[in-house]
């Protein structure tokens, strides 16, 4: 049996099953990205230091390690600090919310949304000594810094 076209079911089922095969390796899109936006910051104080109560969240929500988070607000604090482990963020001195806010804000812009789209629907992964952010929205690569 042919369609108006001269092709045959058989083909167009086939087209549909190959189709369906390249599909499923493409990487869904979790979101537009409209979602995404830092929670308000939960901060304690204890004598010296500051404690980002919520710092668990954050690196859920950013889906990058808690230590590469870490790493990036004590060098640009720069303060010595630690992750307990009930994942809170431990930083010695006092801290304001607006000083952790605008460093995370920078970090977002760096590690966490895609340079070509803008989404935040990223993963950061290492090649040959090289860290590279692959956007699950619109599949770019790009190699990174690892300072900001």
């Amino acid at each position: 049996m042919q369609n108006g076209e001269g092709k045959s079911l058989s083909d167009y089922s086939e087209y549909l099953r190959m189709l369906d095969e390249v599909y499923k390796d493409v990487p869904r899109v979790r979101s537009t990205g409209e979602w995404f936006a830092i929670p308000q910051l939960k901060i304690e104080y204890e004598g010296d230091k500051s404690i980002l109560v919520n710092f668990k969240e954050i690196c859920e929500l950013f889906r990058r390690e808690p230590s590469h988070i870490m790493k990036f607000l004590v060098r640009n604090l720069a303060t010595a600090g630690y992750v307990t482990d009930d994942l809170k963020l431990v930083l010695q001195g006092h801290f304001n919310e607006d000083q952790i806010m605008n460093l995370l804000n920078r970090y977002v812009s760096f590690f966490v949304r895609c340079q070509n789209c803008g989404r935040p629907d990223t993963r950061l992964i290492k090649k040959a000594k090289v860290v590279y952010m692959v956007c699950e929205a619109c599949g770019a690569e790009a190699p990174i810094k690892t300072t900001a």
